[in-house]
């Protein structure tokens, strides 16, 4: 073999040897998969969230699957699906429905409100407000969209709002033609009336904010004695029940204020993967994002014991006080 041979020999496996350094860095080489099933609610943040930690861990690529968040918690339970990370948007379905056999602990990281969202095809759009919204969605003309409250948190929240609107303006017939209206439209999740309200199909959605703000939508605010956002109404809030089905049993759901969890199932595969996504989310860098979707970040997590988060989270917990 001559000297030039050998020169450019070498030269070729020097650029073969960085191009795999190169793709294994890049993630292209042995990519490793995060796997998160979450509620509707949350694409868009998860999505910006996943993005910006992908560029910081090129390696690990993220694999989101979008359903209401009681249909993500029964795709581990019921249908004994894998998942890294489950976020929802009620945290009380982690402990209610996946304690101890299928998680240990949830974070509480963002909360949330109800509104009354729409367009500017909604009939009556330039009439309602905070005081008279639940007159006009009363009215027979008018369509609105609720998600099914036995697959979607912000289906049984719509119920509990009307629920709570007749306690508040004291007028218990506000729960029955709300709740029994001909022109109510029912899909699993609410993200999925979306289309339906800016075609002009239905007029009005029973949403959280962060939907109607992350969708430039419009929308009437609630008295916070209705729309589920103050931590300190939790007691009048639980005056709202609603039942949902839960594969051949039933689960009775007290009205609460909206809190997001999170948990890493007992099948995750790639918990320290997982845990990363986490705390990166918990960063500041990570609240910001969450903030600019309309949800309120929470730091440090809320959880409900501190003794069952894995010990690589306990830094960034502090326990939930009060009775829920």
């Amino acid at each position: 073999m001559t000297g030039k041979t050998i020169i450019v020999s070498a030269a070729l496996l020097i650029i073969v040897l960085g191009g795999l350094i190169y793709s294994y860095q890049a993630g292209y080489l042995f990519p490793e998969y995060l796997t998160v099933f979450h509620a509707g609610s949350l694409s868009i943040p998860l999505h910006r969230l996943g993005g910006e930690f992908s560029k910081v861990h090129p390696r690990i690529h993220m694999n989101f699957e979008s359903s209401g968040s009681v249909d993500a918690v029964r795709k581990i339970t019921d249908l004994g699906r894998s998942c890294d990370l489950l976020f929802v948007a009620d945290w009380i379905l982690i402990p209610k429905m996946m304690y101890d056999q299928h998680a240990d602990w949830v974070l509480i990281f963002a909360s949330n409100e109800m509104v009354i969202a729409y367009t500017d095809k909604s009939r009556y759009g330039d009439e309602i407000n905070s005081t008279n919204w639940y007159k006009i969605l009363s009215r027979e003309d008018v369509a609105f969209g609720r998600s099914d409250p036995n697959c979607d948190p912000c289906g049984y929240r719509a119920l509990m709002v009307i629920q709570l609107a007749s306690i508040y303006y004291g007028d218990p017939s506000i729960n029955k033609t709300l709740s029994e209206h001909k022109r109510t439209v029912i899909r699993p999740k609410s993200v999925e009336l979306l289309a339906l309200l800016e075609s002009g199909q239905i007029d009005y959605a029973f949403e959280y904010k962060s939907v109607a703000i992350q969708h430039n939508l419009k929308y009437v605010e609630l008295p916070d004695e209705i729309n589920l956002s103050n931590w300190t109404m939790r007691d009048y809030y639980r005056q709202a029940k609603v039942t949902i089905i839960k594969g051949d049993r039933r689960v009775l759901i007290a009205g609460a204020p909206i809190l997001y969890g999170v948990t890493i199932p007992k099948n995750a595969r790639n918990v320290d993967d997982a845990m990363a996504f986490i705390r990166f989310m918990l960063s500041e860098d990570g609240r910001r994002i969450i903030e600019e979707c309309g949800q309120n970040a929470i730091y440090p997590a809320y959880t409900d014991d501190p003794s069952r988060v894995p010990s690589e989270l306990r830094g960034y917990v502090q326990r939930l006080l009060g009775e829920m």
